[in-house]
C-alpha cells in the first residue's frame, strides 16, 4: 500500500499550509456578514457626519455592509447599553464619544454598564473642538469683553449648553475655574435649541462646535470669540485660542471612536482597527472631516485606550471641583 502522504520537502510545505489555513481563513474572512454601528443620538448629528461616509467605504474595503442604527435617549446611555448586551462577535459596534464613556460615570451613580470593563476600544476616529460663541445681540464682540464683564462683579454671566455634562457645559465650567469666577449655567436639550436662544439673545454665550454654529455664524446671528484648543482652527483662522488669551488650560473637545462589547476576540478587534484606520486615511474622508471642522485621528488600540484614560482623569478632576451631577 502506498503511503497516504509522501514525506518530501514539497509535501511538508503543503501539510503546513493545511494546518495553518483554517486559522488564517477565520481571521481573514471576518467580517463575514453585515456589521451594525450603533449611533447613540438621533440622526443628523455630528456622529452621523462621521459614521455615514464610513458605511460605503467599509463595504468597498471588506465586501460587507456597515449599517448605522441611531438609538437616542439618556445622553447616549441607552445605545451604549444596547451594544454592551450584544453578542461579542465584532458585528455590533458603538460609535462612542466622551458622553457615554468618560463623562457618564462622573454624573450617574447607577449605570447599566461599566465603560471601563464592558466596552473595548477599537479606533479613535476624530476629534471636534469646542468654540465659545456670543450672540450678536449681546455686547460681547471679543473675549476681552466677556472677561471684563465676568470680573466686574455686576452679576454672573449666563452660558447656555447642550445639556448638563455635555462638552459645552464642561467647557464653561473649565473656563470659570481658570478665570476664578462663576457663571450661570442654562442647560438645553441639545445644541440646536441652545443655539436658537443664543441667536435670539435670550442667553448671550455658548460653547459649541463650528459645524453646529455654521449657518447662524454665516447669517450674522452668532460670532465666535475663542477656540478651546492648543492651536487655531483652519475654519476660524482669525479666532484666537484661549491659550493665546492667557488661559492655556481651557481645552475641550469631543472625541469620537469605535468600541465593541467585552468578550470580542482580540483578533477581531485588531482586524476592525486595521480596517477603520485605513479608511480614516482616505483623502475623500479626510477632506470631508476637514470641511466639517473635525480632526482625523487614528492610531493603535493602545493609543486610544491611553487617550480615553487621560480624558477621564481630566474631566473627573473638574467634576469633583464643580460637584457635577445629572439633573
Amino acid at each position: 500500500m502506498k503511503p497516504a502522504f509522501k514525506c518530501t520537502r514539497r509535501g511538508l510545505i503543503a501539510a503546513a499550509a493545511c494546518l495553518v489555513l483554517p486559522m488564517w481563513s477565520q481571521a481573514g474572512t471576518f467580517p463575514d456578514r453585515a456589521v451594525t454601528m450603533v449611533v447613540p443620538y438621533p440622526a443628523g448629528g455630528s456622529l452621523d457626519t462621521v459614521g455615514r461616509p464610513l458605511t460605503q467605504m467599509f463595504e468597498q474595503e471588506t465586501g460587507q455592509s456597515l449599517i448605522l442604527e441611531n438609538v437616542g435617549g439618556a445622553g447616549g446611555l441607552i445605545a451604549a447599553a444596547k451594544v454592551v448586551q450584544a453578542k461579542p462577535d465584532g458585528n455590533t459596534l458603538l460609535l462612542a464619544s466622551n458622553g457615554q464613556v468618560t463623562i457618564a460615570p462622573l454624573m450617574y451613580k447607577d449605570m447599566a454598564y461599566d465603560p471601563q470593563t464592558d466596552l473595548l476600544p477599537i479606533a479613535h476616529l476624530v476629534d471636534q473642538t469646542a468654540v465659545l460663541y456670543a450672540s450678536t445681540k449681546s455686547p460681547y464682540r471679543t473675549f476681552d469683553d466677556v472677561a471684563k464683564a465676568a470680573q466686574s462683579g455686576s452679576g454672573r454671566l449666563q452660558f447656555a449648553s447642550s445639556g448638563t455634562g455635555s462638552i459645552s457645559h464642561l467647557a464653561q465650567e473649565l473656563l470659570a475655574q481658570q478665570m476664578g469666577v462663576q457663571f450661570t449655567h442654562v442647560p438645553y436639550r441639545g445644541a440646536a435649541p441652545a443655539l436658537q436662544d443664543v441667536a435670539g439673545g435670550q442667553v448671550p454665550l455658548l460653547f459649541t462646535f463650528v459645524g453646529s454654529a455654521k449657518a447662524m455664524t454665516a447669517s450674522g446671528m452668532v460670532r465666535p470669540l475663542a477656540v478651546a484648543a492648543a492651536e487655531r482652527l483652519p475654519a476660524l483662522p482669525d479666532v484666537p485660542t484661549f491659550a493665546e488669551l492667557g488661559y492655556p488650560g481651557v481645552q475641550a473637545s469631543v472625541w469620537i471612536g469605535l468600541m465593541a462589547p467585552k468578550g470580542t476576540a482580540p483578533d477581531r478587534i485588531e482586524r476592525l482597527a486595521t480596517v477603520f484606520n485605513h479608511l480614516l486615511q482616505q483623502p475623500g474622508f479626510k477632506k470631508l472631516m476637514t470641511d466639517n471642522n473635525m480632526e482625523v485621528k487614528g492610531g493603535s488600540v493602545a493609543q486610544f485606550t491611553t487617550m480615553m484614560a487621560e480624558d477621564g482623569k481630566r474631566w473627573a478632576d473638574l467634576a469633583k471641583a464643580v460637584n457635577l451631577a445629572a439633573n
